[in-house]
Parts: structure tokens; C-alpha cells; sequence
């Protein structure tokens, strides 16, 4: 009896083990399955940079110094100023043409040759007086050069006159510590005339 029951443990150990080997194949393979997969390589179209775009449109120049007796040319975008200084043109706190004015705005006459956009001329004076006066001032002496213009045939009558007082000086009218500054007021009394360089009378 003894030799029958190990005989029958024996014939059963191949069993065992075989169902053992059965289970620990299936956990391998679980374990498998779970094993992190690598990322899906993105799809789609990346999208490529175009090239550095150049800045359009026209920059600013500014004008050279202006000395005693000189037209001073400021280039902007759609504008060009033709500045003359109000001293050259005028006696003080007048606005009639004075006999030493037509040298220069025959200067101012060479400097327009050719241009063919619309102008306007405005009048600028220094802090001296009262605004409403100043104001009055700088839109007789625009006045007088647009006369002048006209007169040679450089500008319509109905060109534009624009008189804007001591409200835009290019200089400070008083030095830091509050006392007067003859230059700079010097340099604020003036006239420009602006050619619309876009637009083609």
C-alpha cells in the first residue's frame, strides 16, 4: 500500500509541474502586455517659418543743421518741410516780406523745382506776446509767403495757410533757470512749407 501511494505522488509530480510552468507562462506574458510602448511619432505637417520681412513704408530723415540764411529740408513719411527762418523773411513783429527776403525764397524757389505735390505753409513764432497775437502773426506771414508762391507760380491760390503761434517751438524759449533764450526763440520763429509728397496735385 505504502509503494502504491508514493508511486501515485510520483505520477502526479509531472502533473504538478507542468500546471506550474502553465501558470508562471501566462504571468510572463501579463507582465508582457504591461510593458510601457514607445509614443506614436506626431503626426501632420510642422509648419516652416517664412523668411524675415523687410520694413515697408518710409522712415523719418532728419534735416541737416540749419545755418544763417539756409533752407532747412525735413523728409518724413508722405511730407517733406522746407523750413525758412522767419528772421530771413520778415523785419520784427512784422508780416510783410522784407527787401532781403527775396534771396532766399528765390533759394526756396530752386528748392521746389520739380515738385508736383499739393502744398501748405505754416507760420510759427516764438513765446514773445500774447497767443491769440502770436497766433494772428504766424498766420499773416504763412500768408505772405503763400503770396509769394502763387505769384510765381509755384502753388495755387487756394493753397493752404496754417498759423500755429508759439504752440510748436523746435527750441526751449527759455533757458533751465528760467531766463530768456534768444537763440532759441530765434530758431521758433519761422515759416515751413510742406509738399504732400503721396498726393499729386
Amino acid at each position: 500500500m505504502l509503494v502504491q501511494a508514493i508511486g501515485r505522488r510520483r505520477r502526479r509530480a509531472p502533473a504538478l509541474t507542468l500546471a506550474t510552468l502553465t501558470l508562471l507562462g501566462c504571468a510572463a506574458i501579463a507582465r508582457a502586455d504591461q510593458t510601457p510602448q514607445p509614443a506614436a511619432t506626431a503626426g501632420g505637417h510642422w509648419q516652416t517659418p517664412g523668411e524675415i520681412q523687410q520694413p515697408k513704408g518710409t522712415w523719418q530723415v532728419p534735416g541737416e543743421i540749419q545755418q544763417a540764411g539756409e533752407i532747412q529740408k525735413v523728409v518724413e513719411q508722405c511730407r517733406e518741410r522746407l523750413v525758412v527762418a522767419a528772421d530771413a523773411l520778415f523785419a520784427f513783429d512784422k508780416a510783410t516780406l522784407s527787401p532781403q527776403a527775396e534771396a532766399m525764397l528765390a533759394g526756396l524757389q530752386k528748392a521746389l523745382a520739380g515738385q508736383k505735390g499739393k502744398l501748405s505753409i505754416e507760420g510759427h513764432t516764438d513765446s514773445k506776446g500774447s497767443d491769440a497775437y502770436n497766433q494772428k502773426l504766424s498766420e499773416r506771414r504763412a500768408g505772405a509767403v503763400r503770396d509769394w508762391l502763387v505769384a510765381h507760380k509755384l502753388t495755387p491760390g487756394g493753397a493752404t495757410i496754417v498759423g500755429y503761434g508759439a504752440s510748436r517751438p523746435v527750441a526751449p524759449n527759455r533757458k533751465p533757470d528760467g531766463s530768456d533764450d534768444p537763440e532759441g526763440r530765434q530758431k521758433n520763429r519761422r515759416v515751413e512749407v510742406v509738399v504732400d509728397t503721396c498726393t499729386k496735385e
